[in-house]
């Protein structure tokens, strides 16, 4: 891929912009910025978080193995797409600023939407008859994010004729953050850590590939029904909920066994930096899966829904923690830039402070539970977004292309 040191560069600088819609968010919540309307910046962050960063990264790094398997001349239109999903995401950022959701902005959402639907359909049909242990994790990724639209188009369906149901509203938002974080985002992240692991020559059986995907991808499906709970739904659903969410504990247990079996081989192709990302990225994909479980506990539940600083807490936990480190992790591991001290510098303040603000959100969601407030908790968050904002620039400004 000619232009991949451009993509990868780009991608982080997407990073860095999100980190600075974030940081404002914090600055207005600690201090005062009228300028600023919260709810309007709020959809600019989230929605270039999810299809300028990661999103892009994901379409990049995809393309990237694709080169080594298709034609150039095949490829041309997957690049084309990597230059409409970005541009898309550009246009999000200050039409949402602006006046939230409006023609421009909604505009630009379809059009990054439109863009998903045809990398999953030119991934599709060129990868037909192929056979390869990451294809079904990039297309079920792929898929998620697809059925992800349906939750979108309703809310957009619902604000367009202006016929607002609350439970509708939620259990469409739900929908669309549940197949987006845990389909599209996880399974491409576990195909591209299965062809990490290809690479440095570590084995995994097609059987137990199909094992951990199928048990994955049921889970994933049966799953959404955790994120509506608050409804009332009968015993035999819940029940079937449960046995889902099983089923991914079962399929993550699995997919560590994977890694612990190979761990050797990655001792002796990955640094320790990047041995301490993985463990850190394992460890917030642990905490996540048993969240979930935990989560069929009817009291859990309603722990988790009833207060705003848990549910923000879980949603940072997957999005940063666990999805943003390891494809930051991805980029640097593509070996096309030098690793320099500048470099693991920024990455290690940068995970300090992604642990940090995942602690101060938690200790935040389980004081609220007795309705008591941390102290400068809000202060504390700016700090924190602050050293992730710094720490990104630091990461991206460092970044030189190996010469060859």
């Amino acid at each position: 891929m000619k232009n991949i040191v451009f993509w990868l560069r780009f991608s982080v600088l997407n990073f860095f912009i999100v980190a600075i819609l974030g940081v404002i968010m914090r600055y207005k919540i600690a201090y005062s910025l009228p300028i600023v309307d919260q709810k309007f910046m709020q959809e600019a962050h989230s929605h270039f978080a999810f299809y300028g960063w990661i999103t892009q990264i994901i379409y990049v790094l995809i393309i990237r193995y694709l080169y080594g398997i298709l034609p150039a001349e095949t490829l041309k239109k997957y690049n084309i797409l990597l230059i409409i999903n970005a541009v898309a995401a550009y246009v999000m950022i200050p039409s949402f600023i602006y006046n939230g959701y409006f023609s421009v902005s909604i505009a630009a959402s379809t059009a990054a939407l439109l863009t998903s639907f045809a990398f999953f359909f030119f991934l599709l049909r060129d990868l037909r008859g192929m056979r390869d242990i990451v294809k079904p994790w990039f297309l079920a990724g792929l898929f998620f994010a697809v059925i992800s639209s349906a939750g979108v188009f309703n809310l957009s369906y619902m604000m367009a004729t202006e016929n607002m149901n609350q439970t509708l509203y939620l259990a469409s938002t739900y929908y669309y953050l549940h197949f987006q974080y845990n389909g599209f985002f996880i399974f491409c992240c576990i195909g591209f850590l299965l062809l990490s692991l290809k690479n440095i020559g570590a084995v995994i059986t097609e059987k137990d590939n199909n094992l951990i995907f199928w048990l994955m991808f049921i889970g994933c499906v049966i799953g959404y029904g955790l994120s509506v709970l608050w409804m009332k739904i009968p015993l035999w659903i819940l029940i079937v909920i449960l046995l889902g969410t099983i089923a991914q504990t079962v399929s993550a247990f699995k997919l560590y066994q994977v890694v612990k079996e190979n761990w050797g081989k990655v001792v002796q192709s990955f640094s320790a930096l990047q041995r301490f990302v993985l463990m850190y990225v394992g460890f917030a994909f642990f905490m996540k899966i048993l969240l979930q479980l935990g989560s069929n506990v009817p009291v859990l539940s309603q722990f988790a829904f009833g207060f705003r600083n848990v549910v923000i807490a879980y949603l940072h936990l997957i999005l940063l923690m666990c999805v943003s480190i390891f494809l930051l992790n991805q980029i640097l591991a593509t070996n096309v830039f030098k690793m320099t001290k500048p470099v693991t510098t920024g990455l290690k303040l940068l995970l300090l402070g992604i642990f940090l603000n995942e602690a101060v959100l938690g200790l935040m969601g389980l004081f609220s539970t007795q309705y008591i407030a941390v102290p400068y908790a809000a202060e504390i968050l700016l700090a924190v977004s602050l050293l992730m904002m710094f720490s990104l620039f630091y990461i991206w400004f460092s970044l030189k292309p190996k010469t060859v």
